[in-house]
């Protein structure tokens, strides 16, 4: 059991200067580290969505008597550790950068909670043997969210067998907690009392006039422009926004159409408290990639509490239309089943009680240092380099497999 603070020291052995990135990457030189600490059993919780994983996690994090402890959603924890591998090189680190990153994250935290565990492409799935394999053998705690079993992980990716060897320490490191029997969703449950209809459906002229007369209405008077919000050094086009109300407008198109990732829309989600999205059409296998970004928006808007306003062709749970027969085989599909239930929950009374809460502490003022400056180079009027140009590992849409 966690009951208070431990330590937690042993020596990682650093990977020679002399090797290869993909030998390091890879873990085919020095994969696992020395000795490992007598630590408490982490504990991964997997089952379908809505089940009540996330809820069960976070009321453990708030209860546990740890104080180096955090609590990340798995997309803003992968983007983090991008970021660190980024900058160790640009700073001249020709080592290793896994132990650096080993070292500084149980400095803040040896508990780490994670919602929403997946790895969905080999760079990740590689860096996160090498990285997990280094915090456990000292002691790190685990406790993760995730729709699939340790053993589905990453399931028919390329060269998994490489990962295979995290998987087996998932299980000695982890107590594996099976909720599938749960059959029901408890998002829809909370939806069926909706103090708002967030969700307009299907486009018509009085449709439309509802969902321009809510922005209208979000906007309080102010006069819409677009803007840029910033991130990882490239500007997000926001075509329409009331900066100091919070709220923005996008196309469905503005979001989906581009090569945007989860790093373009947490910036978006960090910078306004309520989105628009107007125009959703019906999603299926020809709008693959439309989809997947779609699933990792409405990730993004969720797991950030933003008020999120639809106006689509179809309802919720009639937006993805795909032949059942697939539904078994296909990841997307049951990821876009997560989509629905979030969708259905962000409309709830308690969904829409907890963003009214999180939008008085969003200010302009506290927000300021998200936006473009005015009058400079790379406002509205004249963005900064290409908008296309995405980091490397957001080029292809990369599908979340299933969810909570």
């Amino acid at each position: 059991m966690l009951t208070g603070e431990t330590s937690h020291t042993t020596p990682y052995k650093n990977s020679s200067a002399n090797s290869s990135w993909w030998q390091k990457l890879t873990g085919k030189e020095d994969a696992v580290e020395s000795e490992t600490v007598d630590a408490p059993k982490g504990l991964y919780l997997y089952g379908g969505v809505g089940c009540g994983k996330t809820f069960v996690m976070d009321m453990f994090f708030d209860n546990v008597p740890v104080e180096k402890k955090q609590r990340v959603h798995f997309h803003k924890f992968m983007l983090d550790i991008h970021k660190q591998m980024h900058e160790l090189r640009r700073q001249g680190l020709h080592q290793d950068p896994i132990p650096c990153i080993a070292d500084e994250l149980l400095e803040n935290s040896w508990l780490l909670c994670f919602d929403e565990f997946q790895i969905t492409d080999v760079a990740d799935a590689l860096i996160l043997r090498r990285l997990f394999s280094a915090l456990l053998a000292r002691g790190f705690v685990m406790v993760a969210t995730s729709n699939r079993p340790p053993s589905d992980l990453y399931k028919n990716g390329l060269q998994r067998e490489l990962f295979v060897p995290f998987i087996d320490l998932l299980g000695e490191r982890c107590n594996v907690v099976s909720l599938e029997d749960s059959t029901t969703d408890y998002r829809v449950v909370k939806s069926a009392v909706h103090a708002d209809n967030v969700y307009e459906y299907p486009v018509t002229p009085d449709t439309r006039a509802v969902f321009d007369y809510e922005f209208l209405t979000y906007c309080c008077g102010e006069e819409t422009a677009e803007t840029y919000v910033t991130t990882q050094g490239r500007q997000v086009h926001v075509p329409e926004a009331a900066v100091k109300a919070g709220a923005c407008q996008f196309s469905f198109s503005d979001l989906c159409d581009k090569p945007l990732g989860a790093a373009d829309y947490i910036a978006i989600a960090e910078a306004f408290s309520v989105v628009f999205v107007r125009d959703i059409p019906i999603l299926n296998t020809e709008r693959i990639n439309q989809m997947r970004r779609f699933i990792t928006f409405v990730d993004c808007m969720y797991d950030k509490g933003v008020r999120l306003h639809c106006l689509a062709a179809e309802s919720p749970e009639r937006l993805y239309q795909v032949d059942t027969s697939m539904k078994s085989s296909v990841d997307e599909v049951f990821a876009f089943d997560r989509t629905v239930s979030r969708l259905l929950e962000m409309g709830s009374e308690a969904y829409l009680l907890a963003h009214s809460e999180r939008q008085e502490e969003l200010s302009g003022e506290s927000r300021a240092h998200l936006f473009l400056a005015p009058g400079t180079v790379g406002t509205a009027n004249e963005p900064v380099g290409n908008y296309e140009a995405v980091d490397e590992e957001e080029e292809e849409p990369r599908v979340v497999n299933g969810g909570k």
